[in-house]
This record gives C-alpha cells, structure tokens and sequence, in this order.
C-alpha cells in the first residue's frame, strides 16, 4: 500500500488548498469533493483510503453521509477522518459513534496534519493486513472443503485431509480472535472501547440487580490535557493515555473493568463494590498517578486526574448512572483538580 489515495469532502475553499497543497507536498494523492453525489462518484470509480470530512456539528446529514461511505466501501479497508473546529468533548464523542476514526481540528496546522495522517495510515495498513488474512483463510478453507469431497472414499489421503482443515480452521479461529480485539478494544489506551464500554456496563448493571450486589463507577479525566497537547506535541498526549490505559489494566481488580470514555475521560466499572470501597480505589489510583512522572521525548511531565464516583441506583438507566458520576467528576475539576468527588 505504498499510493495513499486521499478524498476531502466538503471543504471551504482555503482549507481545501491549505490541505491539497500539504498532502500533495508529502506525497499523496489528493482528490475533492464538494458533496454526497461527487463524493460516492469518486468511491465508485477509485480506491480511496482515506477520507477528510468538512463537519461543523453531528447532524443527520453526516449521519447518513458515513453510512454511505461505508456501504460504497463495504469490506475494504477505509479510514475516516473528521475536520471539525470544535473544542466540545461531547461532539467529539457523537462523531465517534456515527463513524469518525479520528479528528482533524481548525485552525489547520502542518505538524497535526501530517501527525494524524500518518496514524490513519498505520491503522489502514493494520486493517488492510487484517482483511487479506481473512479472504486466505477463507479461500484455504473453500479449497479443504473441495478436497474432502473429492477424496472422501479414499482413506489414504482422509486423515491428512482432516488435519490440513484443523489446521485451518485454528488459523481462523486465532484470526476471528484479533478482529474481536480490534473490534472491542481502543486502539491507544488498549482499553475497552466506547461501544464495548456501554455493552459491559449493561452486562454489569443486570448481573448487580439479579445478584443484589453493590455497584460502583467512576469517571475518570486527565488535568491540563490540552496543554499538554499544545506544550509537547499530540504524540505526547497520546503516550499520556496509553499510560493511563496501562496503569488502570495493570492496578484494578481482575473483575473490574475500564474504558476510553471518549478524548481523555475514561469511565471504570466496579462490581460488588459500595460507594466508599470506590472512592479508596479511586483515591488510590489519583495518587499514584500524582506521584509519577511520565517521560516524554527528553521531558519528564507531571500529571493529575480528576475523579468523579457515583454508586448505582436499583432500577436507573445506565446514561443516568455515567451522568451522575460524570457529574461528580466536573465537581472534582470546579474544587481545584486533582481529587476525588462522589455525586
């Protein structure tokens, strides 16, 4: 995959030069689109594998425009890109679900252009390796399944046949194991994703009701991120949440879980534990954070997070459950930072 095909859609015309001339510049190849019709055109007649789209705000039009950037370019491999000048945590968290695999922020700037480029091109290739494993297996197994038929009556070859497809048939099931992985997991912080977040927290809420356990979450958000971003640069922002991500795997219970909430906000999932076992988790975990310091380049970097924790109420809907803890946790931020709230 050594051509990137690059497609903007729905550009105003100085980002639209400030983007062609950047992407160009660096090898490239860029093609625009000014709306739905010019865009699937393109997708129908060319392999793009990576799309920069022009959004404001979620609204249903975006909504509809991905679904069909994705139903044109169904089964290949495609990275979606929004360019957006929002700051607001929500948005972003929308355009997660209606199919952004990452952001672009305005104003433009070349460094990030070609940082989050790049990135989306790592994860291309990552898909496109996925899916040619896939279609080989699928093709190898195909071929077993002729071949059985053909010697079926001949007992010579039987056994070695049957081995040739548990072979292939392990091959497959380790394959179906990573495209599971990717399916459910961040691929930064190495946590569970939003969509595998929602999908645990509802496993846990019905599991507490039935079992009449005790449960507890707790929002989670990094101080100071966009600082952090701005001072060191957006690689240093993503090393900041992989090391969250690795601490909170490494430090909570085996039956705890935890999520990439969305940006720099990750939501923890605590069974069977009540209100004030929770806070003692969270507390635990804020200093250990307080007290580390988290190299960067040549830089060594102090973090602190805020923490908000809620216990969950017999009966209540799990948006209810987050939005108190989410809450807490903006009480956390308004108290100065670098603490824990309950609800």
């Amino acid at each position: 995959m050594d051509n990137i095909n690059l497609l903007l859609v729905k550009h105003g015309r100085k980002d639209l030069d400030f983007l062609k001339a950047n992407l160009s510049q660096n090898g490239y190849s860029v093609d625009s689109a000014s709306g739905k019709r010019s865009m699937i055109k393109i997708l129908e007649e060319k392999t793009i594998h990576l799309i920069i789209l022009n959004v404001p705000s979620v609204t249903q039009e975006v909504v509809s425009l991905c679904k069909e950037i994705r139903r044109t370019a169904y089964q290949r491999p495609l990275q979606i890109v929004f360019l957006t000048s929002t700051r607001d945590p929500q948005t972003f968290e929308q355009m997660l679900d209606v199919g952004a695999d990452d952001f672009l922020r305005k104003p433009l700037d070349p460094q990030e252009i070609q940082a989050r480029v790049k990135a989306a091109v790592i994860r291309l290739k990552k898909q496109a390796s996925l899916f040619e494993e896939r279609e080989y297996f699928k093709n190898a197994v195909f071929q077993e399944e002729q071949l059985s038929s053909k010697i079926l009556d001949q007992n010579i070859f039987l056994k070695k046949a049957f081995q040739s497809v548990a072979k292939e048939n392990k091959e497959l099931k380790k394959l179906k194991k990573e495209l599971e992985k990717i399916a459910m997991y961040d691929t930064l912080s190495g946590l569970l994703n939003r969509l595998s977040l929602f999908n645990r927290i509802d496993i846990e809420i019905e599991r507490a009701m039935r079992a009449m356990f005790p449960l507890s979450g707790i929002m989670l958000d990094i101080d100071h991120f966009k600082p952090i971003n701005d001072n060191f640069g957006h690689q240093c922002g993503d090393m900041v949440i992989r090391e969250i991500g690795e601490r909170l795997r490494n430090q909570l219970r085996k039956y705890d879980y935890a999520g990439r909430y969305g940006g720099e906000e990750f939501f923890i999932i605590l069974p069977n534990t009540n209100l004030s076992q929770a806070v003692s988790i969270g507390e635990r975990f804020r200093r250990e954070i307080e007290k580390s310091k988290f190299q960067c380049g040549d830089e060594l970097i102090a973090i602190t997070v805020s923490l908000g924790i809620s216990q969950y109420r017999a009966s209540e809907s799990r948006e209810k459950w987050i939005d108190r803890a989410d809450k807490a946790m903006y009480k956390a931020k308004q108290l100065g930072r670098n603490r824990v709230c309950t609800e």
